[in-house]
């Protein structure tokens, strides 16, 4: 059928109507990025596609690897927009400290992330929003976590430690199992004064269960981020498997919130006082303890078990893995140890001042091994001007914690392990650039780690304590020919070493002799 050779009227007239429409609401945006922007450009960045903007230059795998050659063709502050959502990555120590350390009252936030909320992590304050609950949190936690508070949670953590000596000297090829049996060990006993004795407990397994199940949902893998709308979608929907896992990260989470914290309550209330965080806790709040303020007594516990156990544990295994690869390094804290210790008693903690090299050792532990190599983004609150560039509100800032941390003007040969480049006349060498003023956060949201006194004691007391008695190499052939291994970090949003095969034997008769007494002193009834 032929078409008209002219359009009805009012056919034209919707037409003209609807251009004129869309050309005014451009020309409104356009005038309202102007006024937002005061004519400032973005930060610069890749070229992005219609639609989708850059999500292809959003890396999946290693994105600390993409994002250091993105600072190194764009610069140290650089800007990806995917699917309308703002990103900048910030490369150097410049920038962070310049944008989030001195303009936190704008950078403090926390994105909206539908897989956080969806997986039953959004308790955990790291990901909270930025305000007053937040703030609740922050400051609950603090009050059990300060320098001058962890000192006594000091003896737990030995216990814990010659625990550790004893498992490993019975089974070395199954350290990371010890590794993950000691120290949830510590935050259990602490947190809720529960002794967890073997690897078969139930609060293991149930530690074990909601860790797996955060690890399978680790954000930056799922088009819900994206779409959050496809949240709605029935969970037997073609493609929606991935709601079935967050719903099973979620009820696993909950249980690791709930059970414990509700054991705790049980005993307060027959008398039976135990002393720990949430006995303190519920002591503190009292008989007008009301279910908001409750929720946030057991997310600050649950909070310190989550916190706590992963990434110390990556943290501990990368330890092992150093050591497999830069024995002239073991042997020099060794010679430290032996020095200062002597062969007849484990390291203790007041040991700590005078084990300069261990401390530089732990320090460089932490530098050459990023557990969270992105740390976690930041949200800008308002719009705002930065290195003059515009930031609008909303923005996602991305801090390469990794590169920070490898920046060769900052740490000689930074890929290899050598923690003398902490030491300088004998002592820790203030000038040198401390890996703990970043991989705890920035700003504001720095404080949210108090929890970082507490890691380091923990590390300290396993690290110096393993040097002591054992030498660790690398593992053997059938044949009892080393083998050769490397370095691998995995890409998820929490690093851990991808290889952590290893030999560990006492280091003498004397050696095996301590981690037997120590085992037994620390599983003795008190």
């Amino acid at each position: 059928m032929a078409l008209p050779d002219t359009m009805p009227g009012f056919l034209l007239t919707a037409i003209f109507l609807g251009l004129c429409t869309a050309l005014c609401v451009i020309l409104r945006s356009i005038v309202d990025w102007r006024a937002r922007s005061r004519g400032l450009p973005l930060p610069p960045g890749p070229k992005p596609l219609p639609i989708i903007g850059n999500m292809l230059d959003l890396p999946r795998y290693k994105p600390w690897i993409k994002f250091r050659d993105l600072s190194r063709n764009h610069g140290e502050i650089a800007y990806l927009n995917v699917i309308g959502r703002p990103i900048v990555v910030l490369g150097s120590h410049r920038m962070v400290t310049d944008y989030l350390d001195k303009r936190s009252k704008i950078t403090a936030d926390r994105a909206y992330n539908a897989v956080v909320e969806l997986s039953g992590q959004e308790t955990n304050f790291a990901t909270l929003r930025y305000g007053e609950r937040w703030r609740r949190h922050r400051r609950t936690f603090w009050q059990q976590f300060h320098p001058g508070v962890v000192t006594k949670y000091n003896t737990i953590q030995s216990n814990y430690a010659h625990r550790f000596l004893g498992g490993v000297l019975q089974s070395p090829s199954r350290v990371t199992q010890h590794i993950k049996f000691s120290l949830a060990g510590i935050l259990f006993k602490m947190t809720y004064g529960i002794d967890i004795t073997d690897e078969h407990d139930q609060n293991l397994a149930m530690i074990e269960a909601a860790f797996v199940a955060i690890d399978q949902s680790t954000p930056g893998h799922f088009a819900v981020e994206m779409f959050p709308l496809l949240r709605f979608l029935p969970k037997w929907f073609p493609g929606a498997g991935s709601l079935k896992l967050f719903a099973e990260c979620r009820a696993a989470n909950q249980r690791l919130k709930d059970v414990p914290f509700g054991l705790v309550k049980e005993a307060a209330a027959c008398g039976e006082a135990r002393d720990c965080i949430a006995a303190k806790l519920l002591a503190r709040a009292g008989t007008g303890l009301g279910p908001a303020d409750e929720d946030i007594l057991r997310n600050v516990c649950v909070v310190s078990i989550q916190g706590g156990t992963d990434t110390s544990t990556s943290a501990l295994s990368a330890f092992f893995v150093a050591m497999a690869l830069y024995p002239e390094v073991q042997k020099r804290a060794q010679a430290e140890l032996d020095s200062v210790v002597g062969p007849h008693r484990l390291p203790e903690y007041g040991d700590s001042p005078d084990l300069v090299y261990v401390n530089a050792l732990i320090k460089e532990l932490l530098r050459w091994h990023l557990v969270l190599p992105l740390g976690v983004p930041h949200f800008t609150l308002e719009d705002d001007e930065f290195n003059g560039y515009f930031i609008p509100a909303g923005t996602a800032l991305m801090t390469n914690v990794w590169d920070i941390m490898h920046d060769p003007e900052a740490y000689d040969h930074p890929d290899e392990f050598r923690p003398e480049r902490f030491i300088r006349d004998g002592k820790l060498d203030p000038t040198v650039r401390d890996p703990n003023a970043f991989i705890f956060g920035f700003g504001r949201r720095r404080v949210i780690c108090p929890g970082r006194y507490f890691a380091h004691a923990t590390l300290f007391i396993h690290i110096a304590c393993v040097l002591h008695v054992f030498d660790v190499g690398p593992p053997l052939d059938e044949e009892g020919w080393p083998i050769k291994i490397e370095y691998r970090q995995s890409h998820g949003l929490a690093s851990k070493p991808g290889d952590c095969r290893c030999t560990i034997r006492p280091r003498s008769r004397k050696a095996e002799e301590l981690v037997m007494e120590a085992q037994s002193k620390a599983f003795a009834p008190t």
